[in-house]
């Protein structure tokens, strides 16, 4: 588990340095519910990342309500489960966005930013099992680095623009942003 400040820190949850799955989902969690959440004329955090919304929150939603003791642990219940993880973040799906539902983000991020990886996401277990972390320590940094990339590219773009200028019209005042 990762995620990546507005300052360009990155913050990263390494689970060969935790005891258990438990431990890191609580560890982890709990940071995510400090995070200030982007409201409406309000300042706080945007989430984007590459099919968040499709794999991502799902997955964490899951493994907060299936692994034993995490939700004590936090002192949530299923609805704060719900709120933390997909309630209260305004995420920005770039998947859903470009409309790339079926397309990964290798070939997203070589169209739009024209840079590639040194290695896929599927290549990780195998990193895993060989205790190569340092490998995928610079896999995470590498992909958070080019998400942004990616949302830099469309965020200067015309579609971008268009797309808040619509949003505006419609009521909806925050930009994403």
């Amino acid at each position: 588990a990762q995620y990546s400040h507005d300052d360009g820190t990155v913050s990263f949850y390494p689970s060969w340095e935790y005891e258990s799955e438990r431990e890191l989902l609580v560890d982890f969690l709990d940071d995510w519910a400090g995070i200030k959440r982007k409201r409406i004329g309000a300042d706080g955090a945007l989430f984007v990342g590459f099919n968040i919304l499709g794999f991502d929150a799902p997955f964490l939603f899951l493994k907060c309500i299936t692994t034993d003791g995490v939700l004590d642990d936090l002192g949530w219940s299923y609805e704060d489960c719900w709120n933390q993880i997909y309630r209260w973040p305004s995420y920005l799906d770039l998947a859903h966005l470009l409309g790339a539902d079926f397309i990964g983000m290798e070939a997203v991020r070589g169209e739009l930013v024209g840079t590639q990886g040194d290695f896929a996401g599927e290549d990780v277990p195998e990193y895993y099992e060989n205790g190569e972390y340092e490998v995928i320590e610079d896999y995470v940094h590498d992909e958070l680095a080019a998400m942004a990339a990616i949302y830099e590219e469309l965020r200067d773009s015309a579609f971008f623009e268009e797309l808040m200028g619509i949003r505006r019209q419609v009521g909806l005042e925050r930009d994403l942003v």
